[in-house]
């Protein structure tokens, strides 16, 4: 039988039929949070077409039978109509609360003294209980304590064997299981917790595409939740989420062993002054791109949008600004889980970075950092990487696409931030989902990829019947040559679309 690849007779390729708007392809993707707004079948498929590349689980509200019903609904419709959606499951984190209080709210007065003490309902008006056992080990005099999300602000006065002194710098309403923060200290808290252990099971066992560690302090809490997957027979990648100081401290160390960073900026501001997050999440880009991570910023870019259908002017420049600083995805949260309107906060989102990335003269740097150390030698599917881009942006190509088993060339590549659209071909379909994550990357299966002649021979028409490319163009092809040898990337070809 002659096997042939092309757009007639592979289902496959219909991923690629969404690469492009009104002429122009979208690099920086769009993350979106189901929820009770945007978990019904129609809504869903709206926001699929409107442009969302990953779709979020957010586990700390829901059940395992309420995501399993999301996950089951992605799928289904992401096969329906023909494109790709990549699953985040974000992992709750070990979250500390104050617990039960009585009349189920207290007053914080500025200036009164009150107690921290392990516990879950509270029995003094004086002693506020906190669901956090190491509590007295891991804080000092001169700490602050953050309550509701920032809120309300405490100073540590003193520290005994089974209770914290605190002081109110700025008072309020304390509510039942309001959120505690302690941002000046190092809490011995455990990277996962019970519930997140069994939670990361059912992600695994249900086929996420990558998962996201909240509360990150160091490295080794990445480490600890990769053994895990490891130990589960998986290789799914894990998004360390910087919302803690600590980590912020430590994000080179961190970036070395995750597979991608979030700027989790609400949390980040409660830990530190806001006026700090911009400079935290330059910081934190930073150490992506060194180390060649996807970069996530999230929390309150469209935030007006939960109640409203416009973006505010500051919305709308800081979703640029995102674009601008080469972050690879953008979340949505509340915008989408729910908000008044979800579809519309995606198609906002996605005409405001198509608007920036059009800016001729706004391009993003390519990276100059790829190596601590010029003497280095590059391996070879790194120099065959840049040699792409530079043939890519001379021939004013129509694509760069790559034959990769694993997606690394894909990444390898995007980390120069090619003008030219990369389009990536795997035989494996958790690779298809997990270039999703990744900036300027587009990519689909196809089963015949160890046919190097088919693949090589009618790739140029496959595209220019998608209208990826014109007669006359140029396309970059990058493949390890011989595929069925299963080698690295070391060979670039150029085509010339007849």
């Amino acid at each position: 039988m002659n096997e042939k690849f092309d757009s007639t007779t592979r289902a496959d390729v219909r991923p690629l039929l969404h690469l492009q708007t009104e002429g122009h392809v979208r690099h920086c993707k769009i993350i979106g949070t189901i929820g009770p707004a945007s978990q019904s079948e129609d809504v869903l498929k709206r926001l699929i077409l409107a442009g969302l590349n990953i779709a979020r689980l957010n586990f700390s509200h829901g059940d395992h039978s309420f995501h399993l019903e999301n996950i089951n609904l992605i799928r289904r419709l992401s096969s329906e109509v023909g494109k790709s959606v990549t699953i985040l499951q974000d992992l709750q984190g070990p979250k500390i609360r104050c617990g039960k209080l009585i009349g189920d709210k207290m007053q914080l007065v500025a200036g009164e003294v009150y107690r921290l003490k392990y516990g879950l309902t509270q029995d003094d008006a004086k002693v506020i209980p906190i669901d956090y056992k190491g509590l007295t080990e891991d804080v000092s005099v001169g700490d602050r304590v953050m309550m509701d999300d920032g809120l309300l602000i405490l100073k540590i006065i003193e520290v005994k064997d089974d209770f914290v002194g605190v002081e109110v710098l700025d008072g309020g309403t304390l509510k039942n299981r309001k959120g505690v923060n302690f941002p000046d200290s190092l809490l011995s808290l455990p990277a996962m917790t019970e519930k997140d252990s069994k939670d990361l099971l059912f992600g695994i066992a249900n086929g996420v595409d990558a998962v996201a560690l909240s509360f990150v302090q160091h490295a080794e809490d990445v480490m600890q939740c990769k053994n895990m997957i490891s130990a589960l027979g998986a290789d799914t990648p894990v998004i360390a989420k910087i919302e803690k100081i600590s980590a912020v401290e430590q994000i080179s160390e961190i970036a070395k062993v995750a597979d991608g960073l979030m700027v989790a900026r609400g949390d980040l501001g409660v830990e530190a002054s806001v006026e700090k997050v911009p400079s935290y999440q330059r910081r934190i880009i930073e150490a992506a791109t060194t180390h060649a991570r996807p970069v996530i910023i999230a929390t309150q870019m469209l935030e007006s949008m939960i109640m409203n259908p416009i973006a505010t002017l500051a919305e709308t420049a800081d979703v640029a600004n995102g674009v601008l600083d080469g972050a690879d995805c953008l979340m949505l949260s509340g915008e989408v889980a729910s908000g008044k309107y979800p579809v519309r906060c995606v198609e906002v989102m996605a005409s405001i970075i198509n608007e920036v990335e059009t800016w001729t003269g706004r391009r993003r740097e390519r990276y100059k950092n790829l190596r601590d150390n010029v003497n280095d030698v590059w391996q070879e599917h790194e120099a065959i990487a840049l040699a792409a881009c530079e043939a890519a942006d001379s021939l004013n190509a129509g694509a760069i696409v790559c034959l990769t088993l694993t997606g690394s060339i894909a990444r390898t590549i995007a980390r120069w931030r090619p003008r030219t659209p990369i389009v990536a071909i795997s035989p494996r379909q958790d690779v298809i989902h997990r270039l999703n994550l990744v900036w300027g990357v587009y990519a689909m299966k196809n089963p015949l990829f160890y046919n190097t002649d088919v693949l090589l021979q009618d790739l140029p028409n496959l595209l220019k019947d998608l209208k990826i490319v014109k007669s006359g163009q140029a396309i970059v092809i990058t493949a390890g040559i011989p595929m069925k040898q299963m080698k690295s990337t070391n060979m670039m070809k150029i085509n010339i679309i007849s």
